[in-house]
């Protein structure tokens, strides 16, 4: 059989004047990797098949970061001027405010930036207003990019479409640029104002292609965040959720160190092969997904699936797990003619810096012809060498995002919102049989070990265990979460230090880890903002107010704060004999009691601190995302349980037991609950 393609293959006979040689690549000015990324199948005998796309490790050059062209577009609404209160239900607060903080986080971003980069501030309430377009970050823009962070106050409504436009207009007057484009929106409410008739996702679709990529931000619990994803997937960006301000730091410097260290823009992913072979996507419906197009309706046509897959970050791979099905009749025709059982992958994207080769295939693919940066081909009858734990890891991965996926249903517009005909029985009974099927389980490696520890029903219990099985929680933050947490895996993007499936990715890439690390030190060491809010007693005492400024955190480490696991020096703990002693007291080699039984202590973590955030629960003092129990059945987070948020001063301290296989084993009594130790789970 002949086989033809949908769209063009790639040319292998170029002359010199049609593509740019590698010697003449590499000495253009601002080259930034000289390599591209690789692309492998890998059959899974009778099962899938999973695509793996590699980028380069790092840059050719070195680089502080990969230039960006960044719009951030920020919600003035009234609702921005509200306190933004540490981890834990309270009656305290620093006097600073969701927008105060939101000023922080892009004072964070203008810093990181340099002359190489551009930014433009658009703001948005009732109308839209342009701060700046995009201009280069030199000494004399960033002190200007600085002021008019300064300038923004809270106004009125919520007018989001119109802040949208304005953002994605900032590009239309430069499309010569090669830096990372990208529009990064953040709101803490409900879009109330002029919101298009016809829906959000239909009219951004209906624009083409977009000039950058959009990225969206939910902060707090009043939020229609299932539109915040739905946005995020049609403009090929990201959608992460910052629940309150112990978080906002955390997310906003993974979101921008993943732009700085993108490889590639505008990835897509062609992969062509011959009925009867039927390939599935397995993460789940996604607003941004293509159909599955055939060339005609014989036997054997060529059928195509086209993935859009965003941008590509160095050092971290792409991974694919597509379900296959109709392999035995593959098998069976496969003896007569080889090339039914063959997939054909393509790929295209675009290099930002000054990269010909790769804006020359995207300028022909606007054309006619979809001209790919690497190609690969395979029988799906061949068997991977790829180890089963890394298979397992991927097959897991695609699984949880399925399951997650299917707690939301989307609306007539492409909006997601929660599945209103699932009972708390149908989550509980669906997770249960996720817990029981998922490779991921037989295997001890890390990434293997991080997926389990994100959906375990057994204690302590993992993000996802607790934002289904508590129709409160799932009300309140699940139903921002779980979206948030479905786009770091089907992305492969690590969004913050707090969840420990989305931590795996990134880890091999010496670039974001670099601007990570720039990024945390820059939000940290930044001037604390001046609290616009005045705390007053009810009768209005002035001192009041004084003594609620004072209590402003001296560094802002505390709103990147996510999941610390550490005691107040005075806690009390239970040894093994029923003696308590202060945390401070124990020694290696105590003994101490667990929901197991008497376990060693293998080590004690002592950390000096200045004016962290630590959760009052009953008579301790933690941090705010160290699981706590009162029976050691159902475990919580004390941001969910504060009574008070103390600002602490002093030394804190984390606890190592010796190894046990048990999770339970890993659990201390402290005070009058248990909580968890190092190395638990």
């Amino acid at each position: 059989m002949v086989r033809v393609p949908l769209f063009h293959s790639p040319i292998t006979s170029k002359t010199p004047k049609d593509e740019p040689t590698k010697s003449e690549d590499e000495t253009a000015p601002g080259i930034i990797s000289d390599k591209d990324a690789t692309l492998h199948l890998e059959p899974i005998p009778n099962k899938a098949l999973l695509v793996k796309i590699q980028p380069p490790k790092e840059p050719s050059v070195k680089i502080p970061h990969v230039p960006c062209d960044i719009v951030l577009v920020i919600d003035v609404s009234g609702s921005m001027g509200e306190a933004a209160p540490v981890p834990g239900e309270t009656d305290e607060g620093t006097g600073l405010s969701v927008l105060d903080l939101t000023k922080h986080a892009a004072r964070t971003i203008i810093e990181s930036m340099n002359e190489n980069d551009r930014l433009s501030i658009v703001t948005f309430a009732s109308k839209t207003k342009v701060l700046q377009p995009l201009l280069p970050m030199g000494a004399e823009n960033k002190a200007k990019a600085i002021k008019n962070v300064k300038s923004m106050r809270p106004l009125d409504a919520t007018n989001l479409w119109q802040g949208m436009l304005e953002g994605i207009k900032q590009f239309k007057t430069d499309e010569g640029s090669t830096n990372v484009p990208a529009i990064m929106i953040l709101t803490d409410g409900m879009p109330n104002h002029m919101n298009p008739a016809a829906g959000f996702v239909p009219k951004i679709r209906a624009m083409g292609p977009l000039p950058a990529s959009i990225h969206t931000f939910g902060f707090g619990y009043s939020l229609r965040s299932g539109l915040l994803k739905s946005i995020a997937e049609i403009g090929g960006g990201n959608y992460a959720f910052i629940p309150d301000a112990g978080m906002i730091g955390t997310v906003f410097v993974h979101a921008v160190a993943n732009l700085q260290s993108t490889f590639a823009t505008r990835a897509v992913l062609k992969l062509t092969y011959s009925k009867p072979l039927a390939l599935y996507q397995t993460t789940g419906p996604s607003v941004e997904q293509d159909t599955i197009k055939c060339a005609d309706f014989l036997e054997n046509s060529v059928t195509e699936m086209t993935l859009h897959l965003g941008n590509l970050q160095f050092g971290q791979s792409r991974d694919i797990f597509l379900e296959m099905n109709n392999v035995k009749e593959v098998e069976f025709l496969n003896e007569t003619d080889p090339t039914r059982s063959v997939v054909e992958a393509y790929l295209t994207y675009v290099k930002p810096g000054n990269c010909i080769k790769s804006r020359i295939a995207v300028m022909e693919s606007k054309e006619s012809a979809f001209i790919p940066m690497a190609t690969a081909q395979r029988s799906v009858l061949e068997h991977t060498d790829l180890p089963a734990s890394e298979i397992a890891y991927h097959q897991s991965r695609s699984m949880i995002c399925h399951f997650i996926s299917n707690l939301f249903t989307f609306q007539r517009d492409d909006e997601r919102v929660m599945h209103s005909g699932m009972t708390r029985a149908d989550r509980m009974g669906q997770l249960q049989t996720l817990v029981t099927t998922l490779p991921a389980k037989d295997f001890d490696d890390e990434k293997n070990k991080s997926l389990m520890q994100d959906i375990s029903p057994e204690e302590p219990k993992g993000q996802v265990c607790l934002a289904v099985e508590s129709s409160e929680y799932l009300w309140k933050w699940g139903c921002h979460f779980l979206p948030s947490l479905l786009n770091a895996h089907t992305r492969q993007v690590c969004n913050s230090f707090k969840d420990p499936g989305p931590l795996q990715y990134g880890t091999e890439s010496p670039l974001f880890i670099s601007c990570r690390d720039s990024l945390d030190q820059i939000f940290d060491d930044l001037p604390v903002p001046e609290p616009s809010i005045d705390l007053r007693s009810s009768h209005g005492i002035s001192s009041v107010v004084t003594r609620a400024r004072a209590r402003v955190p001296v560094s802002m480490s505390v709103y990147r704060n996510s999941a610390g696991v550490c005691f107040a020096a005075s806690t009390e703990v239970t040894l093994a004999s029923g003696r308590i002693v202060q945390m401070r007291k124990l020694r290696r080699g105590m003994k101490v009691r667990t929901p197991r039984g008497s376990r060693r202590v293998a080590m004690v973590l002592k950390t000096p601190v200045e004016q962290e955030v630590l959760c009052r629960v009953g008579s301790i003092l933690v941090t705010p995302w160290h699981p706590i129990s009162s029976d050691s059945k159902r475990w919580d987070f004390p941001a969910n349980e504060a009574t008070a948020v103390v600002m602490y001063t002093g030394c804190i301290y984390s606890i190592l037991l010796e190894r046990d296989a048990n999770v339970a084993a890993h659990a201390i009594r402290v005070g009058d609950m248990w909580g968890v130790t190092l190395g638990h789970g």
